[in-house]
């Protein structure tokens, strides 16, 4: 095991952006930024033992600021996905957020993301990464703190332990938003891999695509992914949940308790062999197919390009605007005096 650390780029303002990277035994690596704490590169084997890059990302440093790139890799907080009305209530006080998509709020208004987190060494496979936020910032409450420890297994395990701690009841959904592209070939999107969710229900949206508070069987429609298939093979028929043209970008119930750890998913590619298993303790997994980056786009890794269904993101999650469902949606106010936890692993293997 090995750990390094090397300058990645500065940002237009001046700062400065470091990549850790972390190497097992068998030569897989991942590469952490701390802007916004993000999985900037995976290196895995494919059944041959070659190595590739399975996650999709940027070069340039400053990419990684734009929203419309869709936050690669990044950590979201406070609050993963949507929020109604870019608004919510604790115990009869509301809280104002930004509106930075249309009406509502998405991943928290951005600033968890697109800033620097402090980042530090611990142990000889680790590496934690930390972001405070003050109270009342985008509109939250209490002075929080969120901390995630990534480790790297010498079994191909890329674990993240996220840690949340508020002086004042709060909410906090947290995420990584890294897209999976288990070809590593830059001109291969993700519709031929074969997806599995272990999820019998998904939440039921609105034409925002935002909950309305309703559980819906996935069995007999295009959701349907409790047994494998390729993800292209129903991502453009209609469906009252789906949006013309973009294809999955859904939240999945979860079949296991809350606060079980347990698979979520697994990810397929037949041509290199790499197999993904996403585990959590979390009750829900937003699946989402890059329906809304551009139809082609310039920027990315060396010849791997961030466009239209490029990668995949399996984003473990409180289910979306449970704010405005704590009494329906499986959910856990945060508490002064008490930290919460979670743990998300993907798990990487080759067939």
């Amino acid at each position: 095991m090995s750990i390094s650390k090397k300058l990645f780029g500065t940002l237009p303002g001046g700062e400065d952006v470091y990549l850790y990277t972390i190497t097992n035994k068998n030569g897989a690596q991942v590469s952490i930024q701390t802007l916004g704490g993000g999985i900037q590169s995976l290196y895995m084997p494919d059944r041959n033992g070659a190595m590739g890059d399975v996650v999709l990302g940027f070069d340039n440093v400053s990419d990684y600021q734009d929203p419309d790139l869709g936050y690669q890799g990044l950590l979201v907080g406070r609050f993963a996905n949507r929020i109604r009305n870019a608004q919510f209530e604790i115990d009869g006080e509301k809280y104002n957020l930004p509106a930075n998509q249309g009406s509502w709020t998405l991943h928290g208004g951005g600033r968890f993301s697109f800033s620097l987190w402090e980042a530090a060494v611990c142990g000889e496979n680790s590496i934690t990464v930390a972001k405070f936020s003050p109270d009342g910032e985008d509109g939250f409450p209490g002075n929080f703190t969120m901390r995630v420890k990534y480790t790297l297994t010498d079994e191909n395990v890329l674990r993240l332990e996220y840690f949340v701690s508020c002086d004042k009841k709060s909410v906090a959904n947290p995420t990584n938003h890294v897209y999976f592209n288990l070809s590593a070939d830059p001109k291969k999107t993700i519709e031929g891999h074969t997806l599995q969710i272990d999820a019998s229900y998904f939440t039921e949206t609105d034409s925002q695509q935002l909950p309305t508070g309703v559980l819906s069987p996935v069995a007999g429609t295009m959701m349907d992914f409790t047994c494998p298939h390729k993800i292209g093979d129903r991502i453009d028929e209609p469906f009252r949940a789906v949006i013309d043209g973009v294809g999955y970008d859904n939240n999945y119930c979860l079949d296991k308790k809350y606060g079980e750890f347990a698979r979520a998913a697994v990810l397929y590619d037949e041509e290199s062999g790499r197999r993904l298993a996403v585990y959590t303790d979390l009750p829900g997994v937003q699946l989402y197919c890059g329906g809304w980056l551009a139809g082609s786009c310039g920027k990315g890794k060396g010849n791997s390009k961030v466009s239209f269904r490029r990668g995949v993101a399996l984003e473990t999650q409180f289910y979306p605007d449970s704010v405005h469902f704590p009494d329906k949606f499986p959910f856990e106010y945060i508490c002064p005096g008490k930290e919460f936890k979670t743990v998300t692993e993907f798990r990487f293997t080759a067939e």
